[in-house]
C-alpha cells in the first residue's frame, strides 16, 4: 500500500509571545546601539580631556598682555618679550615655557605666573622679585643672597643693604645664612664694637665677625643671636680690662655656656 504523505504543520506563534520576542530583540538592539554610542562618547571625551591637559583645547589668540611686576626694568623687558609671544596661540604649554624663559632671563625673580582670561581675551604676567637679604662677595664675585638662601646675579628688590661687608665661600643655597643675616641686621646696633665684616666658609669654619677695633668673633651656630650679642659685649668689656685689645672671642660653644677669649697676637 502506498504510504500516506506526511502532513506539514505550520507553526503559529501566539501574538503575546511574538510581541515578547520583538521587545527582547528591540531591547538587545537598543542596548548594542547604546553601548556603541557610549564608547564613541568615551573616546571623544578622552580626546577632549587630552587636548585640555596638553593645552591645545584652551589655546586662544590673546588680544593683549598685562604685565604686573614691581621691578620697573623687568616690567619693560617683559613687555618687549610679550610682543613676540602674542603672535601665536597661547596654550598652557606655551605659558609654562614662557614663564621658564622669563625666569632664565631674570633670575632675581622668585615667581612668574601667566594667567589667561577667556572672557576678555587678555593674558596677564605676574612676576615677583625675590627679596635680597644682602649683597655678598661669593667666592670672589659679587652676588646677592636671596631670602630663600639662593645666590642671585641680580637684585630686583629694594632691600639688600647690610651695615657690614659679607664675604662667603660656599656652594649651593644657604637658607640658614640668609635667615641669620636677616635676623642680625636690625640687631647690629646692639654691638658695642661695630661689626665691619662677616666672613663665612660653608660648610667649614662657620662665620667670623671682624669688629671695628680689630677684634674677631667666631660666631658658631646661627642661634641665640640677640643673647649672643649682649653676652659678647659683657665678656669683651671685662676681658679688655685685663688683656687689652684687640681680642679674639670664640662663641662656638655658647650652647654649653662656654665663651673663650684671648688677646690677638
Amino acid at each position: 500500500m502506498p504510504m500516506a504523505g506526511r502532513r506539514r504543520f505550520k507553526v503559529k506563534v501566539r501574538g503575546k509571545v511574538r510581541n515578547q520576542l520583538l521587545r527582547r530583540g528591540g531591547a538587545a538592539a537598543g542596548l548594542a546601539l547604546g553601548l556603541a554610542a557610549a564608547l564613541w562618547f568615551l573616546g571623544a571625551a578622552f580626546k577632549v580631556s587630552h587636548n585640555f591637559l596638553t593645552g591645545r583645547f584652551l589655546s586662544f589668540n590673546q588680544g593683549s598682555f598685562e604685565v604686573n611686576c614691581p621691578a620697573t626694568g623687568v616690567a619693560e623687558s617683559l613687555r618687549s618679550l610679550t610682543e613676540a609671544a602674542s603672535k601665536a596661540p597661547l596654550t598652557a604649554r606655551r605659558c609654562a615655557a614662557l614663564a621658564a624663559d622669563i625666569k632664565r632671563l631674570h633670575p632675581g625673580l622668585a615667581t612668574v605666573k601667566i594667567g589667561r582670561n577667556f572672557v576678555t581675551g587678555k593674558a596677564r604676567i605676574t612676576a615677583e622679585p625675590e627679596t635680597a637679604v644682602a649683597e655678598v662677595l661669593l667666592n670672589g664675585a659679587t652676588s646677592y643672597l636671596g631670602a630663600s638662601g639662593r645666590f642671585m646675579p641680580e637684585n630686583l628688590s629694594s632691600s639688600g643693604d647690610v651695615p657690614f661687608r659679607v664675604e662667603v665661600q660656599a656652594e649651593g643655597p644657604q637658607p640658614s645664612l640668609a635667615s641669620f643675616i636677616s635676623a642680625v641686621k636690625p640687631l647690629s646696633v646692639l654691638f658695642d664694637r661695630k661689626p665691619v665684616t662677616l666672613s663665612c666658609r660653608l660648610p667649614g669654619d662657620g662665620c667670623l665677625f671682624s669688629l671695628e677695633d680689630g677684634s674677631s668673633v667666631l660666631w658658631g651656630e646661627f642661634e641665640f643671636t640677640r643673647t649672643k650679642i649682649l653676652r659678647l659685649n659683657e665678656v669683651m668689656e671685662r676681658a679688655s680690662r685685663y688683656k687689652g685689645g684687640p681680642l679674639r672671642v670664640d662663641l662656638r660653644y655658647f650652647r654649653e655656656g662656654k665663651i673663650f677669649v684671648s688677646a690677638v697676637k
